[in-house]
């Protein structure tokens, strides 16, 4: 994330290249990295071939929107650990895919909530996770 990072990540690499995957809203194109010393460098589209801007599919583009990471960081975890997980795109009530993440391993299965567009559940053989912008409900105990 820092321009340090960026640069070694971009040497190391340079001979390929990087593309947006089709899940958590992304479309499919190549990326390029974004070299920053004042901000956060990151991946972003490469222009179309008539040098506009790509249009992202995705809805949130904040530093705290990089739910990709968040999901991983979750698989991360559990590996270091030593236990293996599955994670599966679930598509409920219709919901956009990238919407809810599910993980299934040995415990059960976390149900990972990266929007608003299903809302959790509590008591259903699924543990929720609310992700940062997933507000927990009034009524919900602790």
């Amino acid at each position: 994330m820092e321009a340090i990072g960026a640069d070694t990540f971009r040497r190391r690499y340079e001979n390929d290249s990087s593309w947006r995957g089709l899940f958590l809203g992304g479309g499919g194109a190549q990326l390029t990295t974004k070299l920053y010393t004042d901000r956060v460098c990151h991946f972003a589209h490469h222009p179309d071939p008539d040098g506009l801007p790509r249009v992202c599919g995705r809805q949130a583009r904040g530093v705290a929107s990089a739910d990709h990471l968040y999901v991983k960081s979750a698989g991360t975890w559990l590996h270091r650990r030593g236990e293996q997980a599955r994670f599966d795109f679930a598509r409920l009530n219709g919901a956009p895919i990238g919407s809810v993440v599910e993980a299934w391993w040995k415990h059960g299965c976390l149900r990972v909530h990266l929007d608003q567009a299903v809302a959790p559940v509590w008591g259903e053989g699924t543990e929720p996770v609310l992700g940062a912008s997933v507000p927990v409900d009034r009524g919900t105990d602790p």
